[in-house]
């Protein structure tokens, strides 16, 4: 029987292992390929797939803390199939799983907002920030690439306006709220839309993440957690094993141990940790993916006297997404969410390492928030990690063998997905589509061949 080992458990690796689930044949019956949701025939699939992630607990970085912002067509064209496709995943399993419910899935109306043109703003005494906080931002510029915006301090609204995106003009032609969201502390001539709910979405990644890992166990999908993987070892036939070191959890007595699982294909999805587990696992490889951890700060806030969309309520049926700037020098986000949250994000660092939390920087959010959107409760604080590629490009390919060295490798070829920035949770649909029907060897759902360079 083949085995597919996946190394990280965040939302590209369980939307690989699921779709991977769901695609392989059953010894009775097929799952659709078109269908997103699995049979129940399925529950114990020919094809052994398991999850490994060292974490001490899951979705505690950018899958379980992220925006959950979904858009269908703000990609450039390298990235625009996976973008459509991924979109319609979003929507295919919010209708047969009753995500709005599960997960928070709406649909959203998007705009910009020109704080510097805007007459019902208050009076910001806040100054420019300084050279290093700009430096910290990530508002320094180098070559351009794509997708620069997340490093440079600017606005995902760039990608609104892409070759591929409907123009604000086409936008605004649409049947939709056009003075914004009632929440927001701001004059209607003051936005711009630059979406309407056919082409933008939000989800709670945290509780997508949950639905997803579910659905990989009742398909028989193995969970190996915390673990992490240690060697590729070749069996006497040809045939491959991954060790695994099962890590002890904080308070749990014991000494650490370890286990071998077949591997017929591997799939590297561990984010911003990739290009260790690669060299862990091919010590020899002449090169290895080039991924920077962009840090992100993050403030989910209940607003106190407005009441927003949620799923137990008879409110509005979409979401609102608003993108601005701040003289402080960074582009601030704000996403309403159908569990009654707005999360307040945008500030970005590709400086920091692992953790800690900067209390100041979450200050600066906190002002933001205020000051759009008035006395806040906030839910918690987060920062989380984001893996940007060399090329700002999602890394989405097979491995060529002469890339991994002269060590052992697994027979069904080892696949990369990695890199998605601050599209992760946008993109993993697709991706972990994509990435499964390249284990299966059969025809990708989107086209990705520009994805593949790193």
């Amino acid at each position: 029987m083949p085995s597919t080992v996946i190394l990280g458990s965040g939302i590209v690796g369980l939307s690989t292992a699921y779709y991977l689930a769901t695609l392989a044949p059953a010894a009775s019956s097929a799952a659709t390929p078109s269908s997103s949701s699995a049979s129940s025939k399925t529950a114990s699939p020919p094809h052994e797939i398991h999850l490994v992630d060292p974490a001490p607990r899951l979705f505690a970085s950018a899958s379980g803390n992220a925006a959950g912002f979904i858009a269908k067509d703000w990609f450039a064209p390298a990235l625009a199939p996976l973008g459509a496709l991924s979109f319609d995943l979003h929507r295919e399993l919010a209708a047969a799983h009753d995500g709005r419910r599960r997960w928070g899935w709406a649909e959203s109306v998007s705009y910009s907002l020109d704080r510097d043109g805007d007459e019902d703003a208050e009076d910001e005494d806040a100054p420019d920030a300084d050279a290093d906080e700009r430096e910290e931002s990530g508002s320094t510029s180098g070559d351009e690439r794509e997708s620069d915006w997340v490093v440079t301090g600017a606005s995902r609204a760039q990608d609104a306006s892409s070759d591929s995106a409907r123009s604000p003009a086409t936008v605004a032609t649409e049947k939709f709220p056009r003075d914004g969201p009632a929440w927001l502390r701001a004059s209607p001539t003051a936005l711009q839309a630059i979406s309407d709910t056919s082409s933008t979405g939000q989800v709670s990644p945290r509780e997508f993440c949950q639905f997803l890992l579910e659905e990989c166990r009742r398909l028989g999908v193995r969970l190996h957690h915390p673990a992490r993987a240690t060697a590729l070892l070749r069996n006497v036939d040809g045939s491959v094993r991954v060790r695994i070191e099962h890590m002890q959890t904080a308070g749990a007595p014991g000494n650490t141990r370890e286990a071998e699982l077949p591997c017929t294909s591997l799939v590297l999805a561990a984010g911003c940790w990739t290009p260790q587990v690669y060299s862990t696992l091919f010590p020899n490889a002449g090169r290895v993916p080039r991924i920077t951890p962009l840090a992100g700060w993050s403030t989910p806030t209940r607003e106190r006297t407005l009441a927003l969309p949620t799923h137990r309520a008879k409110g509005p049926a979409h979401c609102h997404a608003i993108f601005t700037s701040d003289p402080s020098g960074f582009s601030p986000e704000l996403f309403s969410r159908a569990t009654g949250e707005l999360w307040l994000g945008g500030l970005n660092s590709s400086t920091i390492p692992l953790p800690p939390l900067p209390p100041d920087s979450l200050a600066r959010l906190e002002a933001v928030g205020r000051r759009l959107i008035g006395p806040v409760r906030v839910v918690r604080r987060a920062l989380c990690f984001r893996p940007v590629s060399a090329t700002g490009r999602p890394i989405v390919a097979r491995v060529h063998e002469a890339d991994l060295g002269d060590g052992v490798k697994p027979r069904g070829g080892v696949f990369i997905a990695t890199g998605h920035g601050p599209w992760g949770i946008a993109l993993a649909p697709g991706t972990g589509r994509v990435v499964a029907e390249m284990v299966l060897g059969r025809r990708t759902s989107a086209d990705v061949g520009q994805l593949g360079r790193w």
